[in-house]
């Protein structure tokens, strides 16, 4: 085009550089207008968008992006998906080409760090040739509810790992809890340290290694998971804030007790109980603890305890094993959870989870270089010192407790739950 402009310019000068001018201009013209026609119209497009049912909390996951035109095949195309900012998709524009049947097909990942609804909008696609002079932008309407449940992934790994006859955690074996009944589980390879009184040698004869019979403690108990949604839960820790942490741990625990047997219930509170599941088992059951925490959200008030503890002890008369998600800080702010936990221990197995913030261990743990660092060190050390003094108590009064690192919350929960199972605390 500059060319052009220039003969046209010249052209004033020489009547031939002015003919020069039009041929060239004209064939210009002629061949923009070739390589446009070449592209593909907007309407012919057809395009669909493969999303997780549903996207999990926290959780890396794809969104596939389908446009399917025969026209297009072979051409160069580039995507921006009108993706919601909120489950942070990477990357937002995402080139490639169409194959010789005119389908693109294109992936990118989110990672959402809020339960709700979204929404995802039209498709925006650009296509062009090999070395075109033009590109043709369409937008493909496509708007489509999706929503952010609890980490239902984390839940899959585990069942399958149970499917294929591998323990939820690994590292853990099954061992007999003194005067509890057992059943048998399964044979396992035999790992150093199990008893020896458990190979079964007719198995290690067939297999030609040792191997050992798996018990399991009795079924059938009760577990109920109290939620704290009040103030000091929507402080962020990590990706997530500790309520979201606390949900996902709390899914994972009822689908693991319902795996092996124990009914589980659930009730969520602030400065009041805002829900309360009673113990059941089954699919169903564990449908509507999903649904709830589904729904659950922080509130900026102090939680109830008192109330709290009071509503589940009225509620639930059997004894059951209390899994009390919540933050701990120092003995003076967590007097009341303290003396609200340690009376509900008379009756009821009690277990005081709360998560570490990462930073604060980090500020703890880094080196001191400067005094700056030095004060830093002095307030994390002072925090968590208050903590353990909080868990102190309870352990003092019977309750268990167990303060992990938010990120490790939920294996970590499991963990201690089959713990206690094994050993017929339950």
């Amino acid at each position: 085009m500059g060319i052009g402009a220039g003969l046209i310019a010249l052209g004033a000068v020489s009547p031939f550089l002015g003919f020069v001018a039009f041929v060239y201009n004209v064939a210009l013209v002629v061949i923009a207008a070739r390589d446009l026609a070449l592209l593909p119209g907007r309407s012919g497009y057809t395009v669909r968008r493969a999303t997780p049912e549903p996207f999990s909390l926290g959780e890396p996951e794809e969104v596939t992006v389908v446009v399917e035109n025969r026209a297009a095949a072979g051409l160069l195309a580039r995507i921006a998906d009108h993706a919601p900012d909120r489950l942070r998709p990477s990357p937002r524009e995402i080139s490639g080409r169409f194959d010789t049947n005119g389908v693109l097909k294109l992936s990118y990942q989110t990672r959402s760090p809020k339960r709700g609804a979204y929404e995802f909008g039209a498709v925006d696609l650009q296509v062009h040739r090999d070395g075109g002079w033009w590109r043709r932008q369409v937008r493909l309407p496509k708007t489509e509810q999706v929503a952010v449940f609890p980490n239902v992934v984390a839940i899959r790994r585990i069942q399958l790992s149970l499917r294929r006859g591998l323990r939820a955690m690994a590292g853990m074996r099954r061992a007999r809890p003194p005067g509890a009944s057992t059943a048998f589980a399964g044979l396992r390879e035999y790992v150093r340290g199990d008893d020896v009184r458990r190979v079964s040698w007719a198995a290690t004869a067939r297999r030609d290694r040792p191997v050992v019979v798996e018990v399991e403690a009795e079924r059938g108990q009760q577990v109920v998971i109290a939620l704290d949604c009040g103030r000091l839960m929507t402080a962020p820790a990590g990706e997530l804030d500790k309520l979201d942490h606390a949900v996902n741990a709390a899914l994972m625990l009822a689908w693991v007790a319902q795996a092996y047997g124990d009914r589980v219930g659930m009730m969520t509170f602030d400065d009041r109980v805002t829900s309360f599941i009673k113990p059941e088992r089954g699919a169903t059951q564990l449908r509507r603890i999903t649904e709830a925490l589904y729904a659950v959200q922080p509130e900026f008030v102090e939680p109830d305890f008192g109330h709290a503890m009071t509503h589940l002890a009225l509620r639930v008369g059997r004894r059951s094993m209390v899994v009390v998600l919540t933050d701990v800080q120092d003995p003076e702010a967590s007097r009341e959870l303290v003396a609200h936990a340690l009376r509900l221990a008379a009756r009821h197995l009690v277990l005081v989870v709360a998560m570490s913030d990462p930073a604060v261990l980090t500020a703890r743990d880094a080196p001191i270089d400067g005094t700056n660092r030095a004060y830093e060190w002095a307030a994390a050390e002072e925090f968590v010192s208050s903590r353990r003094e909080s868990f102190e108590l309870l352990r003092r009064g019977g309750v268990l407790g167990l303060d992990v690192v938010a990120g490790k919350l939920s294996p970590a929960l499991v963990e201690r739950y089959l713990e206690l199972k094994e050993r017929a605390l339950l």
